[in-house]
């Protein structure tokens, strides 16, 4: 079990689709701090939770980790919801892109998300951002 090469998994795609944007959106992932001056400009914030871990077997539990995804894209306040859209555009695809089992890749991680829930919109208050927010289950395993 690698908790981190299956973090890494559903990560990057998403990092990857929105440093390719222009401009290059920051993306922060769990437990990565967010200084002040990173807080007032546009990014991205990943975090990825772990659910159920194994399944019930005859002879032993068996590896089958699950869990969710959720991605939030904090664009400006006050100048429409463009740039939000754009963001979150770019992070549906990318999770889509790992919707289906694919051939395992040298890392030993195989993976799959499951629907997405959102985009869901809102604008914090107290803050000049506006957020676009989007999260989805997981299944994977590593061997």
């Amino acid at each position: 079990m690698s908790y981190q090469l299956v973090r890494a998994y559903f990560e990057t795609p998403v990092i990857t689709a929105l440093q390719a944007m222009t401009p290059p959106v920051p993306v922060f992932v769990d437990n990565q701090p967010i200084t002040e001056a990173d807080a007032a400009k546009e990014h991205a914030l990943i975090r990825l939770d772990f659910g159920l871990t194994t399944e019930t077997a005859l002879a032993e539990n068996v590896e089958r980790l699950r869990g969710n995804v959720v991605v939030e894209c904090y664009a400006a306040k006050g100048k429409g919801p463009a740039r939000a859209q754009l963001m979150i555009t770019e992070v549906i695809k990318a999770l889509n892109g790992l919707a289906s089992c694919k051939p395992k890749p040298a890392t030993g991680v195989r993976g799959r998300t499951r629907e997405i829930t959102g985009p869901s919109f809102y604008a914090m208050d107290g803050t000049p951002f506006f957020v676009a927010r989007v999260g989805c289950g997981f299944d994977a395993s590593y061997t």
